[in-house]
This record gives C-alpha cells, sequence and structure tokens, in this order.
C-alpha cells in the first residue's frame, strides 16, 4: 500500500507550520507529528474494538489527515506515513 501525504490535509499544515510546535521532553515537535502517534495509538485500539475516550471519533481522524477506509488500513496508512517521516528525515 502506497501513502501519499496529503498536501491540503490539516495534518500537513500542522506539519509543515512552526507557530504550532509543541515542547515535548524539552524540545520541539510539530503538532502534526504528535497528532500522527496519538492517532496511530488510537486507531489500534479502536480497530480491536475499543474507542479511546467517549467523544472520539475515526471520521476526525479521517478528516484530519484526508485518508479513508477501515480502522485497520487507517492503521497501516498512519503508520506508513510515520515510518516515510522518520526515514526521510
Amino acid at each position: 500500500m502506497t501513502t501519499i501525504i496529503n498536501g491540503n490535509s490539516q495534518f500537513f499544515q500542522d506539519l509543515i507550520n512552526e507557530d504550532t510546535a509543541i515542547m515535548v521532553n524539552q524540545k520541539k515537535m510539530p503538532k502534526g507529528y504528535y497528532n500522527l502517534i496519538i492517532s496511530i495509538r488510537d486507531c489500534g485500539l479502536y480497530s480491536k474494538g475499543i474507542k479511546p475516550h467517549r467523544h472520539w471519533k475515526i471520521s476526525n481522524v479521517k478528516a484530519y489527515f484526508g485518508i479513508k477506509g477501515t480502522a485497520q488500513s487507517m492503521y497501516d496508512q498512519l503508520q506508513e506515513i510515520k515510518t516515510r517521516l522518520t526515514d526521510e528525515s
């Protein structure tokens, strides 16, 4: 499966915008990358039938990343995005 990062998505905007960076362990991290890590965890839980918290919706993840599919396929796509981001850095 080849996943391409959607340049029009909010994820991409948060990834490249240095003004939205957050501090994690005394280092700056792009807000988009942080949301990617959390969304991988949440989609992994959801694909096993566990809702991460009561207000969580898979449609919000789809809209934020600009991806489609089932919870498992979204989990795989998000993992691939993370791999591409960390390998190219």
